[in-house]
């Protein structure tokens, strides 16, 4: 029987060869098939955008004009191309081997007209709404459901952002963001969460008949005709425009700072910055942070950092910190607080270069005072710009914003500005002021909505009547801030960093009248107070009344 084993086995060679080439037939004539049905596909492409090139075509398609003419040559010859193989294969004059791998470089070169073609087909159509809300921060998520709230039919309202998420609160993201147990997250952190609404998820915008229109850049606007146009080339007509740009940070190297492009040198504005330095955070484990800056972001992402057990310095060139806010006597308790806390504070210097090893990433900072400090992070606070380049010349400006009047409307008509991007009428103290803050975002926000609503019912609302109020979290400290820091600062209360629970304020008087109030560790009824108390401007007399009567205030 030893005689059968070599037939055997050359039956066997026989039948795989015939299994390969049936099944190498098979693979080619779907190949083939795939193959006419994108040509299909392409024909009906060519058709649609030359018919729209031989009319009157749209502003994207003439700015495209060359590239997209030159597309459709390419769909043309490709065409003849692909015709000219299948006359050869039918005719035996290709191998199959030879035939089957030009049909595969066919498929591939098809695949990318298409997806070219896709991009002039979708830039050739007009996406048209009656408003159009520019930035997906958390005033566009506050005006989307300020729209609702005011009768939103679908289809009316689109957000544009070059955010790849909606709309959610981005003050978490120097705060609980960075936790090292039990750190938020979305979804749970979208608006309107932050003020104590519902949270607004995706899926919300879906059901309201809002289109979130995400991880798109608007790269010009033309305000007379009403018209935004994308990056891609996409176009966005409206009847009424909100701008809630918001700003971008100021980097380092926009100061050409030598080193400032090293790997691990962080900003944070956007949900993207914050999951950069958490993956960071992972990385380098209780190693060397250094803060730059001594503001909002400094103080909130130095006491993250410090939570997750890392040697934190934080750098800044001012006397003390926040100081365009604090005194000198309320930045003392912070920085002591902080000290405690094993934070290492320098002042009255900056970063000048940064080192990096040979992965390019930061190992050492800089400073203008000769010092070098180790760092495995940097993160970087030195404060933001408001984005209005988009607009400039279309817009009137004033104090780095554009300027509106009460109602948050622009001297554009239908086009209003709101949070960063907004100078308005401060009504309380009679003077045009631009706020960064979420309060000012989320309050602009609704109060814009509310007046292109009843300007179209042909109703009048109150002015903007706003409040300034700032506020913070790091560590076990909060504060709260309403009103103006002028005049003269009268500090109270239990202002020892060692406390266990300390709790002190700052009241600023000012032509005898109290015009701000700063309170550190206040319970919600004191919160609200003060709230009041600058809101009615008492004379400075009331804190000794107060006093009297035993409240903590005074």
């Amino acid at each position: 029987m030893g005689f059968l084993a070599p037939i055997c086995e050359r039956i066997m060679f026989i039948w795989a060869l015939i299994t390969r080439w049936f099944r190498y037939q098979r693979n080619l004539e779907v190949n083939m098939n795939t193959l006419k049905r994108m040509l299909e596909e392409l024909d009906s492409q060519t058709e649609d955008i030359g018919k729209k090139l031989e009319a009157e075509p749209p502003l994207p398609i003439r700015r495209h004009e060359d590239e997209v003419y030159e597309w459709l040559e390419n769909a043309e010859r490709i065409k003849i191309r692909i015709q000219t193989i299948e006359q050869l294969g039918e005719r035996k004059y290709l191998s199959p081997a030879h035939l089957a791998k030009l049909v595969d470089e066919k498929i591939g070169e098809v695949k990318e007209l298409l997806q070219k073609g896709s991009l002039y087909s979708e830039i050739s159509t007009k996406k048209q709404f009656k408003y159009v809300i520019i930035g997906g921060g958390v005033a566009a998520g506050y005006a989307a459901r300020e729209f609702v709230k005011q009768g939103l039919k679908p289809g009316e309202l689109a957000i544009i952002s070059k955010e790849a998420v909606a709309p959610y609160e981005r003050p978490t993201l120097s705060k609980a963001y960075l936790f090292p147990e039990g750190a938020a997250r979305l979804p749970g952190f979208h608006v309107c969460v932050g003020s104590g609404g519902e949270r607004l998820l995706p899926e919300w915008y879906v059901t309201k008949g809002i289109e979130l229109i995400l991880s798109t850049e608007i790269a010009e606007a033309d305000l007379d005709m009403k018209i935004l146009t994308s990056s891609t080339g996409r176009t966005f007509e409206f009847q009424t425009l909100i701008i809630a740009t918001g700003s971008r940070v100021i980097r380092l190297t926009d100061f050409g700072v030598q080193g400032a492009d090293a790997k691990n040198i962080f900003y944070l504005r956007e949900i993207s910055d914050a999951d950069e330095l958490v993956e960071a955070i992972g990385a380098k484990k209780k190693g060397k942070v250094v803060i730059v800056g001594g503001g909002y972001i400094g103080l909130e992402v130095g006491a993250a950092m410090r939570i997750n057990q890392f040697d934190v310095t934080m750098v800044y060139p001012e006397p003390w910190c926040m100081p365009r806010l604090f005194t000198k006597g309320i930045a003392t308790f912070y920085e002591a607080y902080f000290a405690n806390k094993g934070i290492k504070i320098i002042k009255g210097t900056v970063a000048v270069a940064f080192d990096a090893d040979t992965n390019g990433e930061v190992k050492a900072v800089k400073l203008q005072d000769g010092r070098v400090l180790q760092a495995d992070i940097v993160v970087v606070g030195v404060g933001a710009k408001p984005l209005t380049e988009l607009f400039k010349g279309q817009v009137d400006e004033e104090k780095g914003g554009f300027r509106t009047d009460g109602m948050l409307e622009t001297n554009v008509p239908d086009v209003y500005a709101v949070g960063d991007v907004a100078t308005f009428p401060l009504k309380l103290y009679n003077d045009m002021r631009r706020i960064e803050h979420v309060d000012h975002a989320r309050k602009s926000a609704e109060q814009a909505v509310k007046a292109i609503r009843a300007s179209e019912e042909g109703k009048s609302i109150e002015v903007y009547d706003y409040l300034p109020y700032f506020y913070s979290r790091a560590f076990d400290l909060s504060w709260k801030f309403y009103g103006d820091n002028v005049g003269d600062p009268l500090m109270f209360g239990d202002k020892n960093p060692a406390s266990g629970k300390p709790k002190f304020g700052t009241a600023w008087i000012k032509n005898g009248k109290i015009v701000g109030v700063f309170l550190e560790g206040g319970t919600d009824e004191e919160n609200k107070a003060i709230a009041i108390m600058a809101r009615v401007q008492p004379p400075a007399e009331y804190l000794d009344q107060l006093k009297k009567e035993g409240y903590f205030i005074a």
